[in-house]
Order: structure tokens, then sequence, then C-alpha cells
């Protein structure tokens, strides 16, 4: 191939120039972030990724900012995350044991907890912990619960069989090899709708829930980025809420038919 040299070459360096610039104003900066999945909240294959990653995004996006979200498991996210691997890492209750290591985001997001049960093995409403010894709880790795739920399970005075997936325990309540399971109540009804839709009737959640937390973006405290980050983020954050950007994208999942919520009936 014979390559032409062009008679009036600076035009089309000013036109290439411009363009690089243009491109770098675009996203000034590019951020990774852990996080874990957790459908509807993130999923690696999701659309959009899930709603929090499209939270993130759409807040860090009003600084000119980009969000690569890197999927793994939950409990590698946090300790990656930890070690200064990524910018931050999304998205956890701002717990006390992880404000030592972590400065917690605005809240991105409230969420409830709750407590599954099958139909066939009905559970009387509680109102501590301690009234549920009796019953064999599935937990899932990695989640946080609550310190007292840990504590009781720790001790033995709860009965408590951890599991890596969500999706074995929502089985193992199917057949009425654990009694409760607590899980967020989107990501509990969305997962239920997606993989067990002709068993899901067979379950019901109790009315009491287990905690009702924010979640938020952590970021961590030894690095010398961190604050500005943050700052940047949150003020990201009220900028999409103001706007209304923020209550579109939450607005597209609770009224997705598979993350609906159902009437709580016994």
């Amino acid at each position: 191939m014979i390559f032409m040299t062009p008679k009036h070459p600076l035009p089309i360096l000013i036109f290439l120039v411009c363009t690089l610039l243009f491109a770098g104003q675009a996203y000034a900066q590019t951020l990774t972030i852990a996080i874990g999945n957790y459908p509807p909240y993130s999923g690696e294959k999701l659309k959009g990724q899930g709603l929090i990653p499209q939270v993130i995004r759409a807040a860090f996006a009003q600084h000119n900012i980009r969000v690569d979200f890197q999927f793994m498991p939950w409990a590698r996210s946090f300790m990656e995350a930890k070690k200064g691997l990524y910018d931050a890492s999304a998205y956890w209750y701002c717990t006390e044991s992880r404000q030592e290591y972590f400065s917690c985001s605005t809240a991105l997001y409230e969420e409830s907890a709750v407590f599954f049960f099958n139909k066939s093995n009905p559970i009387p409403v509680w109102n501590t912990l301690e009234e549920l010894e009796n019953y064999r709880i599935g937990a899932t790795r990695g989640y946080s619960y609550t310190d007292e739920f840990w504590r009781l399970a720790k001790s033995g005075e709860l009965d408590v069989n951890i599991m890596t997936r969500d999706e074995q325990n929502f089985s193992m309540l199917l057949k009425g090899r654990i009694d409760l399971f607590p899980i967020g109540l989107l990501p509990g009804m969305y997962l239920l709708e997606q993989n067990y839709r002709n068993e899901k009737g067979a379950l019901n959640y109790l009315p009491k829930p287990l905690l009702t937390g924010t979640l938020h973006l952590l970021f961590l405290k030894n690095q010398p980025t961190s604050m500005r980050l943050q700052s940047i983020f949150n003020d990201g954050l009220a900028k999409i809420k103001q706007s209304g950007e923020y209550q579109a994208i939450l607005a597209k999942f609770h009224e997705d038919k598979h993350t609906k919520q159902p009437n709580n009936a016994p």
C-alpha cells in the first residue's frame, strides 16, 4: 500500500490534537471500584450493572469522572479495597468496624433485610433475635446482617448455617433444610422471580426487618486521594438527587415486575 503525504498537514494535526483534548475533557479521570454481585442492586451482567453502579456512575459523571467496576466475591472486594488496590469499595453498611479503615460516603440507598420462611413451616413474628434460637437460619458468607446476629451465631445462641450464595439458601429453604433466611427484600424478590418463579409462592417473609440501614461507598482512609474523591462523589450525588436523575434510576428498578414487593399475606 502506498501512503500519500498530504500537502497541508497542519489542519489535520490541529484536528487530531483537538480530538484528543476533547476526549480528555469528556472524562478527566477513571476510577476503579471493587464490588460484588447482588442483583438487582449490582450485577456484572445486568443492564447498566445494576441500581447502585448506575447511581455511582451518574454521581461521578457530574465531575467528568468515569467509573470502572471490578466484580468479585464480596469478602475479596472488601479485603482488596482495604489493601488500597481500588479507589473505593461499593457498597456497604457503615459499621463501626469498617469505619476503622474506611470513610463512608453519603448514603446511596436505604435497604431493609427481612427473614424469608417456608409457608409450610410458618414462623411467628419475632421481637428479639433470641426468640429465633430454635430455628435453623441460613446466611450468606460475606454479608453484614447485624453485629448482634453474628454475635449470637458465634456464641451458638442462634443456629446459623453459612453458605456461599443466596441461591443455596433459598434452595435449602424450599426443601425445608433451614427455617429462615435473611436477605434484602428487593434482592430477595428479584432472585425468587429470576430463579424460582414456579416455587416462589411457597415462600413468604416476616414483616419485622432484621435491619433497615443505608448503603455507602467506602473510601480507604490512608489513601491520599480518598477525601477528595469522597467530597466529589457526595457533591455529585447531591446534584443528581436535586435534578431528579437519582429518583429516575430508583424508579426503573422498583417498578420492574421482577422486583415489585408482594403483599405480605400470612
